[in-house]
């Protein structure tokens, strides 16, 4: 009795109002830094940087493609029934936001590709929505916004606008999405992590060039009979150099007089070093850090079966944490306290698997078989128009219904066959 009553009291109490705004903001340098780092290669890694690399920035690119790509829609539950909210271009719902346009600027595609972006390359992804007037949403500079409390411990968001100017946003006007976070305020970028690796491979890039750059002509010494000055021997280096440097010598021949006597290499080739290898094996460490399956970059065994269940896969460990997220954030922040508790939002992770025909062909004729979906809505998936007649729920004949004495009831008729219990429903 008097644990549910002070349960009873809590649910009662208001939240607490925000106080004023922190005057003295407490900035976090690995969060907010947006200048890269430096790795042990003495390579700085940071979000460009970063996509010099082509696994890198497929990654990334393929990450924000996907969850762009998928329907984000509006679901309204009234007892057993679940409609979709239609887009509503006067009252700007919310279903019209996500669906047709977030703002005067972009397309739905473009404002959820340039959420995931930055939260891949920042860890943090920040959507104001301001308060009255016309509805609209805006992305904030990840690098210039980060959470600060007040003395009621309400939070707030100060971020630095185009213009120069510091704002204090109140919490209940952004919808903050973070990855990797270890305390539930601020998110941590993939590169953090994955720091290292990225060095290591903008490293192996500028040996390549180098070495292209030379002519795939190995480094080498030149023995000369006799002693030489400075510029002397700077005017041998240059001769040899200017015959064999660059692509376009590559295979040139340098010609010595007499008084070279030796010519040795000093350095291997990379295949001699297993450098390439070295460099492959890299960019599969790379997309392992971002949950990429080696078959969407055209990496590692490559068959339909397989890729198949990779995708699925894909969608399972890698998409969805971010799709939960966000669902569950939007349903806080873009619908009104008396609506959450009956609409929700929900990607349509289906579409992601609709992009194959056979698959999608498959899916949709084991919806229909089964009941879950009359054949004008899956009709409607292909865009294709309803008919008449095609409103009807469909099951195999051959299905009945186990009552809850064990006996069966197929097409209306009762048969007295008892089930075991282990072949029950």
């Amino acid at each position: 009795m008097i644990i549910s009553n002070l349960l009873r009291t809590a649910r009662n109490v208001p939240m607490p109002e925000p106080g004023i705004p922190p005057i003295k903001p407490s900035t976090r340098p690995e969060y907010i830094r947006s200048y890269g780092s430096y790795t042990r290669t003495g390579k700085s890694v940071s979000a460009e940087t970063a996509k010099t690399i082509a696994t890198a920035y497929r990654c990334g690119n393929i990450l924000s493609d996907d969850i762009a790509s998928l329907p984000f829609q509006v679901f309204q539950k009234n007892g057993r029934s679940i409609t979709q909210v239609d887009p509503d271009a006067v009252t700007r719902n919310t279903a019209y936001l996500i669906e047709i346009e977030p703002n005067r600027w972009m397309t739905p595609f473009v404002f959820k590709k340039t959420i995931v972006q930055w939260l891949i390359y920042y860890g943090n992804a920040y959507i104001w929505e301001p308060v009255g007037g016309y509805r609209e949403w805006f992305i904030l500079d990840a690098t210039k916004t980060y959470p600060e409390f007040d003395q009621n411990a309400g939070l707030w968001y100060k971020t630095t606008f185009p213009n120069g100017k510091d704002e204090h946003i109140p919490s209940n006007e952004i919808l903050h999405l973070m990855i990797n976070s270890t305390d539930g305020l601020s998110g941590k970028s993939v590169l953090t992590y994955a720091r290292e690796t990225i060095g290591r491979q903008l490293g192996a890039h500028e040996t390549q060039d180098s070495i292209y750059s030379q002519g795939l002509m190995p480094a080498a010494a030149i023995y000369i009979d006799g002693e030489m000055n400075k510029e002397a021997r700077d005017k041998i280096k240059d001769s040899y150099l200017s015959a064999v440097k660059g692509s376009e010598n590559s295979g040139g021949v340098a010609v010595f007089d007499s008084r070279v006597t030796k010519f040795e290499t000093i350095t291997m080739k990379p295949a001699d070093a297993q450098f390439l290898e070295t460099v492959a094996a890299t960019d599969a460490e790379i997309s392992n850090f971002f949950g990429m399956p080696l078959h969407k970059l055209n990496m590692g065994k490559q068959s339909y079966e397989s890729n198949s269940q990779q995708q699925l896969d894909y969608l399972s460990t890698t998409l969805n944490p971010y799709l939960v997220q966000w669902e569950q954030a939007a349903r806080l922040k873009w619908l009104r306290a008396e609506e959450r508790g009956s609409t929700y939002l929900r990607f349509i992770r289906e579409a992601l698997l609709w992009m194959d025909a056979k698959t999608r062909s498959e899916y949709l004729r084991s919806m229909i078989q089964s009941g879950q979906m009359t054949p004008n809505e899956a009709r409607q998936v292909n865009d294709l128009s309803a008919y008449v007649g095609g409103d009807s729920y469909y099951i195999p004949s051959n299905m009945a219904r186990v009552l809850e004495d064990g006996r069966l009831d197929a097409a209306g008729k009762i048969e007295d066959v008892i089930l075991e219990d282990d072949q029950k429903l």
